[in-house]
């Protein structure tokens, strides 16, 4: 019998060109080509492309073709990040990955095989071979996300052969699972449009490649028996349809989990649960206050997502938070909810993730609160205004705590240097705003015995407020037009995958204005993005 663990798989090596960087796209199926139409004024496409999946979206994708839940893609190597999120178009094939890849695909194949009726039931007196080039096509189409071109039918037909051959029925479909899992037709998504359109056209994407763009957009994972519909009828080539499916799939428990990995890769909170902090300066933390941080995070974001539909305002500025017992007295509340994390209201001087601790201690130091860390994360990330870093030549390091002046004045004296003045001009007022928090994220009013000023200002084109502590701030900003403008711009580059180019602009615009004269919610992003342009059409390369 013919080992499946011991073949380098022709399709195999389709990914390791990829991976080396060979520019010849996956197969694609055959369409009628699309002759191309010019872009509309300011609207030049983006180039035609092919992204790797994230190891959540290659086990959504495992999952969803073997019908049970898969988890290997959690031990492959973690994906860098571009622009803060990991769903970038710039994800590589290292040498390392390229190994996990094809020892996960044997694996996965030998546990698929196990119970063949999971995933294709020959039909009665049907012939081996036969019942073989059907599941090679229905279980094809579901790992690529489209249907097989006669190609791949046939190249994949030679697997089942190769590992039939002094073997069983079962070891042939081994072989063809392995190869399947381990083509480059699986591990990337294409944005190629039809195949034949010339050089420098501007062409629609295929509708099975909307279908995928719109899923994995929404839920991390391949597109469901309706999506699959929609493409085959060409639906999808209808924005509004396109919004259709995306409000369909928002309120499903895939979508839930992956907003949240958007919230959370957007604030820049991946890393609470490796917090750290001096215990001689916070002598209350400890990895139950960690996990009890982590675990009110988590459920406050998903009560957002479930119940507010994502909504700007409640995430920015609720007037409640999910606690247990050790969030609820670490914030001072008499109120106690037991272990599990449950909806409490917060006290005047909270609104929404913004003073949430885990959030405050992250834009902190490990013995001090950060004005620069926190200001500049609400420059970035709430407001999309870059800010360069420092220069080669100058100090970064914060002043040390001292026990005769507060964290704001040793800042100010810090940043007043004339290199670093220009830039702290903008981030410090708004970092001074959130004092009122110690690097732990516990309130206060006095540090080192002298009062706490948190008194700050956002300096904004057309639109300056002041404010005094985060929870002021965290209402203004989250009715103001800047952060819904921000919102749109984060969730075009996390759905996309890409920053924007000059000629995304008018799609930017569009997702802007729906946002600020409808619903202000992550949902609502997300179905103006669907909408644009920008994610459907794209430049075939010139030569």
């Amino acid at each position: 019998m013919r080992k499946a663990g011991t073949l380098h798989l022709p399709l195999t090596l389709l990914l390791g060109a990829l991976a080396a960087g060979c520019t010849s796209p996956p197969p694609k199926v055959e369409e009628k080509p699309d002759a191309g139409q010019p872009p509309t004024a300011n609207e030049e496409p983006a180039p035609t492309r092919v992204r790797r999946l994230t190891r959540a979206e290659y086990d959504n994708t495992a999952s969803a073709v073997l019908g049970r839940p898969v988890t290997v893609g959690q031990s492959f190597a973690a994906e860098d990040t571009v622009l803060g999120f990991s769903t970038h178009d710039k994800l590589q094939v290292s040498a390392l990955l390229l190994d996990q890849v094809d020892t996960a695909a044997a694996a996965l194949a030998r546990q698929a095989v196990e119970d063949l009726s999971t995933l294709h039931t020959c039909k009665s007196g049907q012939a081996e071979q036969d019942c073989a080039r059907d599941l090679i096509a229905a279980v094809g189409a579901r790992a690529f996300r489209r249907p097989l071109t006669d190609e791949e039918r046939s190249d994949l037909l030679a697997l089942y052969t190769a590992g039939r051959d002094g073997g069983t029925f079962r070891d042939g479909v081994e072989l063809v699972l392995q190869g399947m899992f381990s083509s480059a037709s699986f591990l990337y998504r294409g944005e190629l449009g039809p195949t034949g359109a010339s050089p420098g056209a501007v062409v629609e994407l295929t509708p099975h490649e909307v279908a995928s763009a719109l899923s994995y957009l929404v839920t991390a994972g391949p597109p469901d028996a309706a999506l699959l519909s929609a493409a085959g009828s060409g639906a999808l080539a209808d924005g509004e349809e396109r919004v259709r499916q995306v409000r369909r799939l928002v309120g499903t428990p895939a979508a839930r989990k992956h907003l949240h990995r958007f919230v959370v890769e957007w604030l820049g909170l991946t890393k609470v649960g490796s917090l750290n902090k001096n215990n001689l300066v916070f002598p209350q933390f400890d990895t139950s206050l960690r996990e009890s941080m982590q675990g009110e995070m988590d459920a406050f974001i998903d009560h957002v997502l479930a119940n507010e539909k994502g909504s700007l305002r409640a995430l920015l500025a609720a007037d409640y938070t999910l606690a247990d017992d050790r969030m609820a007295e670490f914030y001072g509340l008499t109120q106690r909810p037991g272990t599990s994390f449950s909806r409490v209201p917060l006290p005047s001087q909270r609104a929404g993730i913004l003073t949430q601790a885990s959030l405050l201690a992250t834009y902190s130091t490990f013995d001090s609160g950060s004005p620069i860390r926190r200001g500049k994360f609400v420059l970035d990330r709430l407001l999309c205004i870059y800010i360069p870093p420092p220069p080669p030549d100058v100090v970064t390091v914060p002043p040390e705590p001292r026990p005769d002046s507060t964290t704001r004045e040793r800042t100010a004296a810090h940043t007043r240097d004339p290199m670093c003045s220009g830039c702290h001009r903008q981030i410090d007022p708004i970092g001074f705003g959130l004092e009122d928090f110690d690097g732990l994220g516990g309130h206060r009013t006095r540090e080192n015995g002298r009062t706490v000023d948190a008194s700050g200002s956002v300096v904004l084109a057309g639109n300056t407020f002041s404010f005094t502590g985060g929870a002021q701030l965290a209402r203004q900003l989250a009715g103001d037009d800047s952060v819904a403008d921000c919102l749109a711009l984060q969730v075009f580059r996390y759905g996309l995958g890409r920053d924007s180019l000059d000629g995304d602009l008018q799609s930017l615009e569009s997702m802007r204005s729906q946002l600020r004269a409808g619903e202000r919610t992550l949902a609502a992003a997300f179905e103006s993005l669907v909408r644009t342009p920008a994610f459907t059409r794209r430049r075939v390369p010139s030569p």
